[in-house]
């Protein structure tokens, strides 16, 4: 089973993490079809540091969640 970080904003809003695009700047997704997919837990809790360092998705809480 894969994994993709689930993110939540303050008003409960969940989005999914993108896979990074060729600048290597990662998005919201809509669907967690479209999410990046980890084959551990841990590979995919690697990635919240980079998802942080884009201001816009700062904001969002991000936990590693089985898909």
């Amino acid at each position: 089973m894969a994994w993709v970080v689930k993110m939540t904003d303050s008003d409960g809003n969940v989005f999914w993490g993108s896979s990074p695009d060729h600048e290597g700047l990662r998005y919201a997704a809509y669907k967690p079809e479209y999410a990046e997919q980890f084959e551990s837990k841990e590979a995919a809790e690697a990635v919240f540091y980079w998802f942080h360092q884009i201001r816009d998705l700062q904001k969002y809480n991000l936990v590693a969640v089985q898909f």
